[in-house]
Order: C-alpha cells, then sequence, then structure tokens
C-alpha cells in the first residue's frame, strides 16, 4: 500500500510514511515539552499581562523555524543536490506539531489575559492541557506500535511522567 503527496509526483512506500509519521510524532512530543517547560517558568502575573502567552507561542514558533532549518540543512547532506519546493513543503509540514502544541496552550492563557478565566486559573489549565497533549502523543504512539492491551496506557503513563519531570526541573530551574 503505497500513498502520495499532493505536492509531489513521487509515490511514497509504507516505510516512508511510517518515517513521516514518526517525524511528526517526534515534533509534537517536542513542542509539547517545550511547552511545559515554558510554563514552568511563568507566573499568574506574566499571563495577566500576556507574557506568558507570547513565551509559549513565541518558543513554538522559534523552535519550528530551527527544526526546519536543520532539517532541510540535514536533508541538503544527504540528497547532495538542490533541494525541491516539495522537499521544503515536506519539511514544513513534518515539522508543524511543533506549531500545533502551543495552540491549545496559548489559547488558554490568552483567556487568562483577556479576563475570560483568572490568571492563576488559566494557567493551570494550561499546564493540564499540555499534560494532557503529551498523555495523547503516548497513546497514539501505544496505538501504532506493536503489542496491545494495557501498553498504550502504560505508555501514556511514561510519557506523562517525563512532562513532569521537565516541568518540575523547569520549575526547580527557573525559580
Amino acid at each position: 500500500m503505497t500513498s502520495t503527496d499532493e505536492h509531489s509526483d513521487v509515490t511514497e512506500s509504507p516505510f516512508e510514511h511510517a518515517s513521516r509519521l514518526a517525524e511528526r510524532v517526534r515534533a509534537a512530543s517536542y513542542g509539547t515539552v517545550l511547552v511545559i517547560a515554558a510554563l514552568g517558568v511563568t507566573s499568574a502575573a506574566d499571563v495577566g499581562l500576556g507574557y506568558s502567552a507570547e513565551l509559549v507561542l513565541g518558543v513554538g514558533a522559534a523552535t519550528w523555524v530551527a527544526h526546519l532549518y536543520a532539517e532541510l540543512l540535514g536533508r541538503h547532506v544527504v540528497e547532495r543536490e538542490p533541494l525541491r519546493r516539495a522537499e521544503v513543503y515536506e519539511a514544513m509540514v513534518d515539522g508543524s506539531p511543533i506549531l500545533l502544541a502551543t495552540v491549545l496552550p496559548g489559547v488558554v492563557l490568552l483567556m487568562g489575559r483577556g479576563g475570560l478565566a483568572a490568571a492563576d486559573t488559566a494557567l493551570s489549565i494550561a499546564m493540564l492541557v499540555a499534560f494532557a497533549q503529551l498523555v495523547g502523543i503516548g497513546v497514539l504512539v501505544a496505538r501504532l506500535a506493536p503489542g496491545r492491551g494495557h501498553a498504550a496506557w502504560i505508555f501514556a503513563g511514561i510519557t506523562a511522567a517525563v512532562g513532569i519531570i521537565v516541568g518540575s526541573v523547569t520549575l526547580i530551574l527557573g525559580h
């Protein structure tokens, strides 16, 4: 079974499809962990002033640009020829989960900034949303990986623990 990218006339093998999915999972998990880290160094006062939403969204945007730059450099080493537009587009899409990881926590923080929620409540909800995203990524990976049963929930728990550790370390180092 093969799939085709709408911006490319090259057919993608099952291995290539799995590799691209893996790249998107890496980007989503990386982006979410960075959101948790950014939330760990912000305060309710930062939410009220709008700084926390700017931080979360800015970290996501800067990380996506850095990811895209590194991906294109790496591809150029492998390809050893100028990259085609479809390859650049593919790298942009594959890294887009980094940006998407910031959207829901950022919206919640903007609600705190706009007075739709108390700033401390918005910060707590944004952190819960980020942890839920990380657990969701863990469930997705566990469902795609071989083996069934309770493995999905065990894996999701492990990914949540990683998020808690990252958030805790960031909080300890940041305050």
